[in-house]
């Protein structure tokens, strides 16, 4: 009885440790993916602005000619 409640002990611990080292997963990956929301969001907004830009005539000469 003893050395099955020993076994049950360890295999709990080794759990407890991949259940620790899987939420320190999960946390890094939060905050990963709270910077690229955060990226996108710029993204978008310049890509919001770029479009909202006059169309670009190659044939047309700079203002300094």
């Amino acid at each position: 009885m003893q050395e099955r409640m020993e076994d049950i002990e360890i295999k709990y611990l080794y759990l407890q440790k991949t259940v620790d080292e899987l939420s320190s997963v999960v946390i890094e990956q939060q905050k990963e993916i709270r910077e690229l929301r955060h990226l996108v969001t710029l993204l978008g907004r310049k890509l919001k602005d770029v479009s909202a830009m006059p169309p670009f005539d190659p044939d047309e000469k700079p203002p300094h000619y």
